[in-house]
């Protein structure tokens, strides 16, 4: 049992994640995506930890990162990986319990491609059960994804030309376009923060939303339209249903941005590269007119949700 875990520019509280995952399985590889200097001792603090260290020379993304710590764990087809990244702290039993899920849903006779949390930050991302007391995991997010060994060598690793925004949910759909079920550990949550909660007033009306830093929302954009074209024949109505969902947040996201025209330039770039199948790092230019972007309103703290 091995674990990966991607990090980037990280704080002191990653070593104490690391440590609760240390915990829980066989080996830890941590995959420094790039940070640079100024990260030395918190990357000692992780290794004396337990883990074993990976350091890319530069930033490649979320893909890339995760994929060089699955490579240098030299999985077999018997063996399990799970995946997270550096937000995510670990509840005492959580690997165990995913290994039981694993268990049960082969012993139902499933193919299981992926088992994940019933609930992400107290999100749902379930469906109906596929086995008596098996749910199926819809499009769950990758912190906290188990992958078995057998799906690597069948369907291959993360997609890195989507560098970062919907690699899991590519990694998914690829997952069932193979004929493999993706499972969820009933009642299991992993905590985790959803980017940050912004708020303003709208002709008097009170209006909050999660935002995600600018440069996000051209991998997202540009992603969403790579793998709606890519799995829209076998995962149609899902795909249309997250489709409309995000141009509805894009929308909003728009409202909140200061100036707006430079996030809609995001927008409508990102949409433009998907639509012509770009891979990739965002170009630098327009990652500059990311960076003027700023949010109207205030940060607030997020609602608490419940599982």
């Amino acid at each position: 049992m091995v674990a990966v875990v991607s990090v980037y520019r990280p704080g002191r509280d990653v070593v104490d994640n690391v440590a609760e995952i240390v915990e829980q399985v066989d080996h830890v590889i941590v995959v420094d995506d790039g940070s640079g200097d100024g990260f030395e001792q918190v990357f000692a603090e992780i290794s004396a930890a337990g883990a074993r260290l990976v350091m890319l020379p530069e930033n490649s993304g979320i893909a890339a990162a995760l994929n060089s710590g699955i490579d240098s764990a030299d999985l077999t087809a018997a063996d399990v990986v799970v995946t997270f990244d550096q937000d995510s702290s670990l509840p005492q039993g959580f690997v165990a319990r995913l290994l039981e899920a694993l268990r049960q849903s082969e012993d139902a006779g499933l193919s299981v491609g992926i088992v994940a949390p019933a609930t992400f930050a107290g999100v749902d991302q379930t469906g109906a059960e596929v086995a008596p007391g098996v749910p199926e995991a819809l499009r769950p997010i990758q912190s906290g994804m188990l992958i078995t060994g057998s799906t690597l060598e069948r369907i291959g690793t993360f997609d890195e030309g989507l560098f970062i925004d919907l690699v899991d949910v590519e990694f998914y759909l690829r997952v069932l376009a193979a004929g493999l079920t993706s499972v969820a550990a009933p009642g299991l949550d992993l905590p985790h923060e959803l980017g940050h909660f912004q708020s303003m007033s709208v002709f008097g009306r009170r209006v909050s939303t999660t935002l995600s830093t600018p440069f996000r929302y051209y991998y997202r954009a540009r992603n969403r339209a790579i793998v709606t074209r890519r799995y829209r024949k076998i995962a149609g109505d899902l795909l249309r249903r997250e489709r409309d969902r995000d141009i509805a947040h894009f929308v909003v996201a728009v409202a909140f941005a200061r100036p707006r025209r430079a996030l809609f330039t995001v927008l409508r770039r990102g949409w433009r590269d998907g639509r012509r199948g770009t891979g990739g790092r965002i170009p630098s230019d327009l990652n500059d007119i990311a960076a003027s972007v700023s949010w109207r309103g205030q940060r607030i703290e997020r609602p608490r949700l419940t599982a």
